[in-house]
């Protein structure tokens, strides 16, 4: 009877190791840190994308790499994929644990619904190569690199375009082809994805088009990565706070900015506007900083923040250089009164 159980067991063991696939990502595994490492105690099972218009479903803890990035390791490179499968078949893979592979993102091809599986502070298992996977950003297309024409779809190309335009302005990434690569490109990758069928002029055109679409590029107060300040400023909250928070200061006669830095896609013309709560309370007359494309011309321009809060104010439109570095600055040294607010920041731009 033993010996029975024992038969029986073995071909159990045998036909699950045939039937699971295993097609783990070389080069994927890096040190984990565990959930505490992750900026602002974001968990795995975080329900918020980082992109604005994409879905949230979390990839399976042990297929990627905790980390805290850009502050642990810069984000410089973006990784063009196709899934050789379907985008419902992808999401499964993802959150099953025997995977060991994932993307930041994956695409549908009918119509370019995003899913986000993994945040983009954390390092997905995806090139192939562990040094790219630290520094890059993993984009899943749904279909096969042998059928471009069914599965690379208009909607596909476009809201991949989009995607990446947000990427790259926020970590002030190249939109190049040095900088938007495909698996292909990775070197010690043996994947020929996204393949010959998949168009890089239009891609690329696509792209380089963020400077002409008039699209947003907007900042945030509590974006710990992008906006810097002094000791003497403090977190808050109001009614009409961009995204749940502000960060005030009271009046100094020194400079003591919070400054907003920006990827700044293209050199041109762009309105800035502004967002702050609005409070009796707040400074009658709030000094917003522009560095301007002119070396060293700096053009400020006062708010009354006692009203019109929690809406989009124009501060004007400015000429603006191309590249990442401090843009808009809120100044403390003003000679009004009251509390000084930094909250929401965006640039409009204006030049086709």
């Amino acid at each position: 009877m033993r010996g029975w159980w024992i038969t029986m067991l073995t071909a159990v063991l045998v036909a699950v190791t045939v039937a699971t696939p295993v097609h783990a990502e070389p080069g994927g595994r890096g040190e984990d840190h565990g959930d505490a490492f992750r900026p602002h105690g974001r968990g795995p099972e975080a329900a918020t994308a980082d992109y604005g218009g994409a879905k949230w479903v979390a990839a399976h803890k042990g297929n990627y790499t905790n980390a805290d990035r850009p502050e642990s390791d810069p984000i410089d490179r973006i990784v063009v994929h196709t899934m050789q499968g379907s985008y419902e078949g992808t999401k499964a893979w993802f959150r099953n644990p025997r995977s060991q592979v994932t993307t930041h993102y994956i695409i549908r091809a009918e119509d370019g619904e995003i899913t986000q599986m993994v945040h983009e502070s954390d390092i997905a298992w995806h090139a192939g190569n562990w040094d790219y996977n630290v520094t890059s950003i993993g984009i899943e297309h749904e279909g096969y690199v042998d059928d471009p024409e069914k599965w690379y779809t208009d909607a596909m190309y476009e809201s991949s375009a989009k995607l990446v335009r947000t990427i790259a302005v926020k970590y002030g990434i190249p939109l190049d082809r040095e900088h938007v690569i495909g698996h292909s490109e990775v070197p010690g990758a043996d994947h020929t994805d996204p393949g010959d069928g998949w168009d890089w002029d239009r891609y690329m055109r696509l792209l380089r088009s963020s400077a002409a679409d008039g699209e947003p590029i907007t900042l945030d107060d509590g974006d710990e990565s992008r906006v810097t300040a002094g000791d003497g400023w403090r977190r808050g909250t109001a009614d009409g706070d961009l995204s749940g928070g502000h960060t005030g200061a009271s009046p100094v006669t020194y400079s003591d900015p919070l400054w907003y830095r920006f990827a700044v896609p293209a050199t041109g013309r762009y309105r800035i506007e502004v967002r702050h709560p609005a409070s009796p309370r707040f400074n009658d007359r709030t000094p917003y900083i522009v560095n301007t494309a002119g070396d060293g011309d700096w053009q400020t321009v006062y708010l009354d923040q006692r009203s019109s809060g929690g809406v989009w104010r124009s501060i004007g439109e400015f000429a603006l250089a191309a590249g990442d570095h401090p843009t808009v600055a809120v100044s403390r040294w003003t000679g009004g009164t009251g509390t000084v607010v930094a909250d929401g920041v965006r640039l409009i731009p204006q030049d086709g």
